[in-house]
């Protein structure tokens, strides 16, 4: 007797599209693509580092429906790479690599095992992702950051110049006070232009100096110019410059930083993401917090501790903070003013979440334990 046997019922079927994890690792010449897929084996591909290769890579592997979730390394043109791919693909994910090692660690290293580690860490939800903000804010912070740098060459220059007249017994300027105004300025254009055919090699060295100062100078004038403008247009910007001490370039640069308070939780994570966080040794019932932690924007930090001498200074409660940390030890000054900088942070914080302005309650109301930020420095 013949039997029929009925075909199996995914003998025909089509297969179910599923979500494609793919890890790029991106050099010069070339990257180097592993796709990951949920009982399927990694498929990788060499491809060129041009955003129409990256582009049709991607629009290839959702040719069947699948949605693809691509992961790539922090680099200086993550943004642009992130920006160029973020409509064809289902979602980016901008990686920290200092951070996988930790959590996928392997005795070999490569192109191919770099791009699988990123994909296999996607697929699981365990990528340490790095927040992209915006073109525009991108542009700001380097804004920010290429003024700080033209400020450390003007001091630079400064250093140089009064090093240069010391060393040819000119101790003091011509005029009383500062080396830098306009009279003594003058007298020091005058002294590189004198001739009095004598050995004069440092002369030219000095004229120069000044020729160096006066553009550095007049970049700054036009880069802070810049700044104030754009800063003008930010809304949160009147409230954070409403704690005394607090100027336009702190504001900004915590504004450009902060970018969307939302991302943050609480205060503990927004200070720990400037760095302000003392770093924890903990084994057993021993638990001791060490000196800050130096992680993220070191810009805000600068600029929250030159703030943070004047802030002391201004508002009658932020210097009573100082004092307690300081326990009258002249060497904790800078313990106590890591703890004002800290301080400043959750403060506003408090003020962009609340839409609020400075007084000197929000000192007492918000976060600033004295004993958490007793070590810290």
């Amino acid at each position: 007797m013949l039997t029929l046997v009925a075909p199996h019922n995914n003998l025909f079927a089509t297969e179910a599209p599923m979500d494609k994890y793919i890890g790029f690792d991106i050099d010069s010449n070339k990257t180097v693509c592993c796709i990951v897929k949920a009982g399927k084996k990694d498929k990788y591909r060499t491809i060129n580092s041009t955003i129409p290769a990256m582009k049709a890579f991607i629009t290839e592997q959702r040719a069947d429906g699948s949605k693809a979730h691509l992961v790539f390394e922090i680099s200086g043109q993550a943004g642009f790479i992130y920006d160029s791919l973020i409509d064809c693909a289902d979602g980016i994910t901008v990686a920290n690599p200092s951070k996988m090692t930790w959590i996928y660690r392997t005795a070999r290293k490569n192109d191919r095992i770099d791009a699988r580690k990123m994909a296999v860490l996607l697929s699981i939800g365990e990528i340490p992702s790095v927040h992209m903000p915006s073109r525009e804010v991108r542009q700001w912070r380097q804004m920010i950051l290429h003024r700080r740098n033209i400020v450390q060459k003007v001091i630079a220059v400064k250093n140089r110049l009064r090093a240069l007249l010391k060393s040819e017994g000119f101790d003091k300027p011509s005029d009383k006070g500062s080396w830098w105004k306009r009279s003594n300025r003058f007298w020091m254009r005058m002294l590189s232009e004198r001739t009095d055919g004598g050995l004069d090699l440092w002369l030219v060295q000095l004229g120069n100096m000044i020729e160096e100062l006066c553009t550095l100078e007049g970049q700054l004038k036009r880069v802070t110019g810049y700044l104030d403008k754009y800063l003008s247009q930010k809304d949160e910007t009147d409230l954070l410059m409403s704690m005394p001490g607090v100027g336009p370039r702190t504001a900004e640069a915590v504004l450009a930083y902060t970018d969307n308070l939302k991302r943050f939780d609480n205060y503990k994570r927004y200070c720990s993401y400037f760095g302000l966080t003392p770093k924890l040794d903990e084994s057993g019932s021993t638990r001791r917090l060490g000196h800050i932690s130096k992680h993220g924007p070191s810009v805000v930090r600068w600029l929250l501790c030159e703030s943070g001498w004047k802030v002391i200074r201004k508002s009658k409660g932020m210097r009573e903070f100082y004092e307690r940390v300081k326990a009258g030890q002249d060497a904790r000054k800078k313990t106590a003013i890591v703890a004002v900088c800290r301080k400043m942070l959750c403060i506003m914080r408090a003020m962009l979440r609340d839409n609020e302005e400075f007084t000197e309650k929000l000192v007492g109301k918000v976060c600033g334990n004295v004993k958490q930020v007793k070590n810290a420095a």
